[in-house]
């Protein structure tokens, strides 16, 4: 990279070289680090397009770029992606949050009203992001957050002291095994591994991401199937069940939470029109 570079000449020249890497979104790629490598906002590189940048800038530049064309996800390179309009922490061995994934944090939202205390609980909850904004947009909530993985999990404290502090506790372990008493949460949220053994993912996926975090047995299923056999005992009467899966689950999901007594049961499209997320509800005891 010579030394006459602007941020203009340099995005530009970045975004065609990524592309060649077969990087699914070059250009905002390009800008996400170079805005890193000069300690500013992507706002500032359109206002300084025609800006020189210096030896020491490009130097910071290069190898966060190199780090790209390699495949490693942007979320790992800057140690952060944005959810629900907030920065959580992530890095190797945390699995990154997905934009689809805030329809959880919708869904729990809509469930229970303003001004009513309640209980949740986030299993296979990552790096926190559904639960610890659950319980940052709502400070009546109380939210317990599970995660098998220890290094996720320490993720998931430092993601909750920063945005919910006090009113987050993380447990590390599988499933409702890592709760420490029996209780019933008026809503359980979950974003379990759910991609078939064998599925092909990009490289950013498979290459990089924790393997424990994105699998789900031969198909799929076999995480939210235990998520979903365990409502019985810790989803309160009323309470919503709401978890992500992938779109060829929906019909197997919806039985199995069928089987499990739910009531109210229904399938949440994403943005792209796709099955994402099967809802439900605990029967109230009337019900029964």
């Amino acid at each position: 990279m010579g030394e006459t570079w602007t941020v203009r000449s340099l995005l530009a020249w970045s975004r065609e070289w990524l592309e060649k890497k077969g990087v699914d979104n070059p250009r905002l790629d390009a800008e996400l680090l170079l805005a890193r490598a000069l300690e500013c906002d992507r706002t500032r590189l359109y206002l300084d397009m025609d800006k020189p940048l210096g030896p020491a800038e490009l130097a910071r530049f290069k190898p966060l770029l190199q780090r790209r064309g390699a495949r490693e996800p942007v979320a790992y390179i800057l140690g952060a992606k944005e959810f629900y309009g907030r920065s959580f922490e992530v890095g190797p061995g945390v699995f990154i949050p997905r934009p689809e994934t805030e329809i959880l944090v919708q869904l729990a939202l809509e469930a229970v009203p303003r001004d009513a205390p309640f209980a949740a609980l986030d299993l296979c909850a990552g790096s926190g992001a559904v639960g610890v904004t659950l319980a940052a947009e709502r400070q009546d909530a109380q939210v317990d957050l599970v995660e098998i993985s220890a290094q996720a999990a320490a993720a998931a404290e430092r993601n909750a002291a920063r945005h919910a502090p006090g009113r987050v506790r993380v447990h590390a372990g599988d499933l409702y095994a890592a709760l420490p008493e029996p209780r019933r949460y008026r809503v359980i949220i979950a974003n379990p591994p759910y991609i078939a053994v064998g599925f092909p993912l990009a490289p950013e996926i498979a290459d990089h991401e924790p393997p424990q975090a994105l699998f789900g047995g031969e198909d799929g299923t076999s995480v939210v199937s235990a998520v979903i056999a365990g409502l019985r005992d810790w989803l309160a009467p009323g309470g919503l069940f709401a978890t992500e899966i992938d779109p060829a689950q929906a019909g197997r999901v919806t039985e199995l939470c069928r089987a499990a007594g739910l009531s109210q049961i229904r399938v949440e499209r994403d943005l792209a029109g796709l099955d994402r997320h099967v809802v439900g509800r605990a029967r109230r005891n009337e019900e029964n």
